[in-house]
């Protein structure tokens, strides 16, 4: 399977910071590409710029985290896709990582109760 993180999986896997055993299993043995969506890099970074998240606390960090994936594009298409779903969904970044999916071919690893529940992208859900 050819994998999209979705930022929070992709941060609390890159710090082995706790993750539920399905989703800890999936992340070591589905797996047979890795990709991450530059905004991703861009959600986690205002988290962190905005004192919502700590920042690692060693030097080069941005550039570690990045090591081993695939960086997939925003196109235009994932960007008209992502601005036509009808969906109730509001989170943009969220409707772009499931359209990058879709456009890209790859599967959204995700952990969000109200994406889950939307159709037209392929996607893996697992509680947070």
């Amino acid at each position: 399977m050819k994998a999209l993180l979705d930022s929070g999986v992709w941060w609390r896997w890159t710090f082995d910071l706790p993750l539920k055993k399905p989703l800890a299993d999936c992340l070591d043995q589905d797996v047979t590409e890795w990709w991450l969506s530059p905004l991703s890099v861009t959600e986690m970074l205002c988290k962190i710029t905005h004192k919502n998240l700590p920042a690692p606390g060693f030097a080069g960090w941005e550039q570690e985290m990045l090591r081993g994936y695939r960086i997939a594009p925003f196109t235009l298409e994932a960007g008209r896709q992502a601005g036509e779903w009808k969906w109730r969904h509001g989170d943009p970044i969220d409707r772009c990582l499931a359209a990058v999916a879709l456009t890209e071919g790859l599967t959204l690893i995700h952990t969000d109760k109200v994406l889950k529940e939307l159709l037209g992208f392929p996607q893996l859900y697992f509680p947070a």
